[in-house]
């Protein structure tokens, strides 16, 4: 590297990582509030927008990409937002390590999947193992919300979802979103005019 050249950013030892070992997602804020998980947040818009809107809430965000999970965690305490913390996992890896079953009261997914070639299937988020976890961390009654701006693969997780006994998935995809928050991806979507495919899911 050049003399004078900056040293690149290692978001790897930036970021908040989620604990090692078991742990309790309840514990990462205080409070009683409800307990609500983002999967994927990436540039953050939702997470913030949501921990306002809801401000008894306790808004658990868990981004794979370093970069943003370090960005969004710096953003959210500039802001002075308490009820909310920005962690940077593997969800597919973070989730059965969480032990505080029958906690979460809504589950997000935004725009998951940008993997298009077959090749990458095994990488997809919202497969069987990934609804037992959240089967398993999730309350009676709790609510899953998944939304795409691709049909047939909104069609594929619906089915996917309602196929898992677990969950009851209501009928049709919804074109509203009921949070008082939109994701980066949502915005930009709805600005280019694309159909978004929302899925609104309630564990039994």
């Amino acid at each position: 590297m050049a003399e004078g050249t900056p040293l690149p950013i290692r978001y790897e030892l930036l970021a908040r990582h989620a604990p090692e070992g078991n742990f309790l997602l309840g514990s990462l804020i205080p409070g009683e509030g409800d307990l609500e998980l983002e999967i994927g947040f990436g540039r953050g818009r939702f997470l913030i927008e949501r921990a306002r809107a809801a401000p008894l809430s306790r808004v658990v965000g868990i981004e794979i990409k370093t970069k943003w999970a370090h960005l969004v965690e710096e953003r959210r305490k500039k802001l002075g937002i308490t009820n909310a913390v920005a962690l940077c996992g593997d969800a597919r890896e973070v989730l059965p390590r969480v032990t505080d079953e029958g906690s979460l009261a809504r589950v997000f997914v935004h725009f998951p999947d940008p993997w298009w070639k077959k090749r990458h299937t095994k990488r997809r988020v919202v497969d069987d193992d990934f609804l037992v976890q959240l089967a398993r961390l999730m309350r009676s009654g709790g609510a899953l919300f998944v939304q795409t701006d691709v049909e047939d693969r909104a069609a594929t997780m619906a089915e996917r979802i309602a196929a898992c006994p677990d969950f009851t998935v209501r009928e049709g995809f919804d074109h509203e979103n009921p949070y008082g928050a939109r994701s980066n991806r949502e915005v930009r979507a709805e600005e280019d005019g694309l159909p978004i495919y929302r899925i609104h899911a309630t564990r039994r």
